[in-house]
Parts: C-alpha cells; structure tokens; sequence
C-alpha cells in the first residue's frame, strides 16, 4: 500500500524512480522514512553540484517536501522533520546553512533549526 508520501513523491518528482527501484530491490517494504531519507541525500548531493539545473532541482524537492509539510497529518510531519530535515542537517556546514536556509520556505525553516540544534 503506498502512502500519501510514496505517492507524491512519485507523482511530483520525476527523478525519484530511478532510486526508488534501488529501495525496492534493497528492501521488502519500503517506508515512508526510508523514502525521506533517500530524498535527503539525493537534494544534498544535488545541492553540491555547480550545475544550475542541478539547484532547481532540490529546490523542487524542497518545494514538494514542503507542500507534503503543510499539508499533511502530523505523522507526516514528524516523519519529515525526523529524516529530511536531520539528513539535511547531518551535513551542515556555515556555507551550507545559508544555501539551505535560502531554499527552505518559511514554513520548515523553523523546524529545520530546530533540527540542527536538537542534533
């Protein structure tokens, strides 16, 4: 059964089915965490790049993981908050955090603070 995050990040983030096949190979069910995480380092990786097209996209997964925050249960929200959000966090440096917070809507800019203090 797929989830409310499964779907949308299968629907709104094209590049995702290519990893998500690798999750589903490495694993019998995948969960929404597993997901998140994924998520995470895919946007990071693409945050390191030099390519601008690179940019735009984590700055879609970041609007599409942001969307799923506003609008969701708060599971949903917990879940994001405790895998994207402490994925991102776990590789923060001072140049980083102003790219991050630039990218980070309103909204998850807070919790994504939070995040890096509580870790």
């Amino acid at each position: 059964m797929k989830t409310t995050i499964i779907t949308t990040v299968q629907e709104w983030i094209p590049e995702s089915e290519q990893w998500f096949e690798e999750l589903f190979r490495e694993q019998d069910a995948v969960s929404d965490y597993s997901v998140l995480k994924k998520l995470a380092e895919v946007c990071i990786e693409y945050f390191k790049s030099t390519n601008v097209a690179d940019t735009d996209t984590a700055n879609e997964i970041i609007k599409v993981v942001s969307m799923l925050y506003q609008s969701s249960n708060q599971y949903t929200r917990n879940a994001i908050e405790n895998e994207f959000l402490r994925e991102l966090s776990m590789d923060e440096s001072p140049a980083s955090l102003k790219k991050h917070l630039t990218f980070l809507p309103i909204e998850l800019r807070k919790e994504y603070i939070k995040t890096i203090l509580e870790n």
